[in-house]
C-alpha cells in the first residue's frame, strides 16, 4: 500500500513546492529527452545514408511502429493508476523505463554490420519496437505525476518550467554534443556508437535522480481505482472537451517539430552546405535561447494568461519557420545562429503552456468525475505525441523519397535533383507553418481557464 503521505489530498493555493523536487522531477526529462530528439533529428539520417535503408522505407518504419503504441501505452497508464507500492504508484515505472530507454539507445545506433538486408529490417523494427516500449513505461506514468503533486493552477506551470528547462539541456545533448561526438568518432558507425554510450548513460544518471529527488513529494491520489468498461471510458474521455482540444493543438503543432527536427540535417547538409559541427551549434543556440526563456514565459503566463500567450507564441513560431523558406545556400552562419535564437524563444512558451496545460486537463477531469484517472490521460497523450512524431517521420522520409532524394551508405553526400532540394525547402518552412496556424485556431476554443477550474463542479 501507499504510505500515508501519499494519500493527503492536496488543496488549490498550497505553498510552493520544494525546490529539489521540482529540480529532481523535471531531471527525469533527461532519459527521455535525449534520446527522444536523437532519434527524431539523426536516427532517419542515420539509417537511410549510414546503414543504407531507402528513406521512404525507414521513415514508413518509424512511422508503422508507432501503431505498437496504441497498445502498449493504455497498458502502462492503466497499470500505473492501479498500482500501489512504498515508492508510490508512478515511481516504479520510471525507473524501469529509464533504464530500458538508456537499452534502447544503444540498440537504435549501433546496427550490426554484415547482415544482409532482411535481417537489418528485422533488427531495425526490434529496436524501434523496444523503444516504443521504454518510451511508454517511462513517459506515461511520467507525465501524470504533476497532476497528483500540486492542485494549484500556477504551480503547476511552475513545475512544468523545470521539465522544459531539462528538456531544452537534453535536447541541446542530443543535438550539439550528439552531433560533436559523432564527428570525434569519425563520423560513421564508431561516432554514432560513441553518441549512443553517452545518451544511455544521460538516461541512467537523469532516472536515478529522478527517483530519488521525488520519494517525498507530496503525492496525492484521491479516489480508489473504479473499474469502468471501455465505452464508458471513452465516453467520459470524449466529454472533456478541454482535453479533447489540446490532443488536437499537440497533435498539429508536435508533428510540425517532428518534420522540421528530421529534415534540419538535410537542409543544413544539402542546401546549406553545414557540417555536423555548425548543426551542433545551431542546436546550441536553439535550445539555450529555450532554457533562458523559461522563467520570463512563467511570468508572462501568470499577467496575461496561459492561453493567451500560448496563441500568440505559437503564432510567432509558425513566423519563424517560414523564414526557412527565403534562405539561399551560403547564407551566413549568423544569420542562421539569429533564426535559432527566434525559434528557441517562441519554442519555449508553446512547449511550457502547452504542457502546463495537460494536468489543467487532469484535474478538470477529476473535478467532473471524481475519479483520479491521470495514468489514462497520460497515456492517451503520449499516443498522440507518438503518433504526430511517427507522421512527422515518415511524411519527411516519404516526401523525400517521392521528391527523389539519392541515399548514400557511409555517411558520404550525393549529389541531389532540383525536386529534392525544393521538398526539404518545404518540410523546414511550408509544412510547419501551416500545422502551427491551424493549432492556433483550435487553440482559439480552448477556454479552460484558472477562474473555471476553481469553480466547483458536480462529479454526478
Amino acid at each position: 500500500m501507499a504510505s500515508v503521505a501519499d494519500e493527503r489530498p492536496i488543496e488549490s493555493g498550497q505553498a510552493k513546492l520544494p525546490l529539489l523536487t521540482c529540480i529532481g522531477w523535471g531531471a527525469g526529462t533527461l532519459a527521455v529527452a535525449a534520446l527522444f530528439n536523437s532519434v527524431n533529428v539523426l536516427l532517419l539520417r542515420y539509417l537511410v545514408d549510414y546503414v543504407g535503408i531507402g528513406a521512404a522505407l525507414a521513415g514508413s518504419l518509424m512511422a508503422l511502429s508507432k501503431l505498437y503504441d496504441a497498445v502498449i501505452d493504455p497498458i502502462v497508464g492503466a497499470a500505473s493508476d492501479r498500482t500501489r507500492s512504498r515508492h508510490g504508484r508512478r515511481r516504479p515505472f520510471v525507473l524501469a523505463g529509464g533504464v530500458m530507454l538508456a537499452a534502447a539507445a544503444l540498440l537504435l545506433f549501433n546496427v550490426p554490420q554484415g547482415l544482409n538486408p532482411t535481417m537489418v529490417l528485422a533488427y531495425v523494427i526490434f529496436g524501434l519496437l523496444f523503444y516504443s516500449t521504454a518510451y511508454a513505461v517511462f513517459s506515461v506514468p511520467y507525465m501524470a505525476m504533476p497532476a497528483e503533486m500540486t492542485a494549484d493552477y500556477h504551480e503547476r506551470s511552475r513545475l512544468i518550467s523545470f521539465r522544459v528547462f531539462a528538456v531544452a539541456v537534453a535536447s541541446l545533448v542530443a543535438t550539439y554534443v550528439g552531433p560533436t561526438l559523432i564527428a570525434r568518432g569519425g563520423g560513421g558507425q564508431g561516432g554514432h556508437s560513441l553518441m549512443s554510450f553517452f545518451v544511455a548513460a544521460l538516461a541512467v544518471a537523469g532516472t536515478v535522480f529522478c527517483f530519488r529527488t521525488t520519494r517525498d513529494a507530496p503525492f496525492h491520489y484521491g479516489s480508489e481505482h473504479v473499474r469502468l468498461s471501455f465505452m464508458q471510458k471513452l465516453r467520459m474521455l470524449t466529454d472533456n472537451k478541454p482535453f479533447m482540444l489540446l490532443l488536437v493543438i499537440k497533435l498539429l503543432q508536435l508533428t510540425a517539430l517532428a518534420i522540421t527536427q528530421a529534415a534540419m540535417p538535410f537542409l543544413f547538409r544539402q542546401v546549406l552546405q553545414f557540417s555536423d559541427t555548425m548543426l551542433g551549434l545551431y542546436f546550441l543556440v536553439f535550445y539555450l535561447s529555450m532554457m533562458l526563456s523559461q522563467q520570463l514565459w512563467v511570468r508572462v503566463g501568470r499577467s496575461w494568461g496561459k492561453r493567451k500567450v500560448y496563441l500568440v507564441a505559437t503564432a510567432l513560431y509558425a513566423v519563424m519557420y517560414l523564414s526557412w523558406y527565403f534562405l539561399q545556400p551560403g547564407e551566413p552562419f549568423a544569420l542562421t545562429l539569429a533564426r535559432a535564437v527566434g525559434l528557441g524563444v517562441a519554442a519555449g512558451a508553446v512547449l511550457l503552456f502547452g504542457q502546463s496545460l495537460l494536468p489543467d486537463t487532469m484535474e478538470w477531469d477529476y473535478r467532473r468525475t471524481g475519479l483520479r484517472r491521470e495514468g489514462m490521460l497520460s497515456a492517451v497523450y503520449t499516443i498522440v505525441e507518438k503518433l504526430a512524431y511517427a507522421m512527422g517521420a515518415a511524411l519527411t522520409g516519404i516526401l523525400l523519397g517521392l521528391s527523389g532524394y539519392v541515399k548514400a551508405t557511409g555517411g558520404s553526400a550525393a549529389a541531389q535533383p532540383a525536386s529534392a532540394i525544393s521538398a526539404i525547402y518545404f518540410l523546414a518552412s511550408i509544412g510547419p507553418m501551416i500545422l502551427l496556424a491551424l493549432s492556433c485556431v483550435a487553440l482559439k476554443y480552448y477556454d479552460l481557464s484558472e477562474e473555471k477550474l476553481s469553480t466547483p463542479v458536480d462529479p454526478s
